[in-house]
């Protein structure tokens, strides 16, 4: 499995970066539908691995709520992937 380059994940960070800062859900599928990236495999990953940093830091209550954001956009991945597949 090919990696990306810290210069290629920037941009992917800093989209992760204005998502985990939203307030509530509509403000994340706002987010969501600005920056679709976020909706990928590399996004889960580099949330899972924000989250894994969280716990090994003992900061259980940070890597919570990141698993909540983390469950959303897994949820809203779904259903776009349900809709697409509905449509063909």
């Amino acid at each position: 499995m090919a990696t990306q380059s810290p210069l290629q994940e920037e941009p992917l960070k800093n989209a992760l970066d204005v998502f985990i800062q939203t307030a509530n859900m509509e403000e994340g599928l706002q987010v969501l539908q600005r920056y679709p990236e976020l909706l990928s495999d590399q996004a889960d990953l580099l949330l899972s691995s924000i989250i894994h940093s969280a716990r090994q830091q003992g900061h259980e209550g940070t890597a919570q709520a990141l698993d909540e954001r983390r469950d959303f956009i897994r949820n809203v991945r779904q259903e776009t992937e349900g809709t697409k597949s509905c449509e063909l």
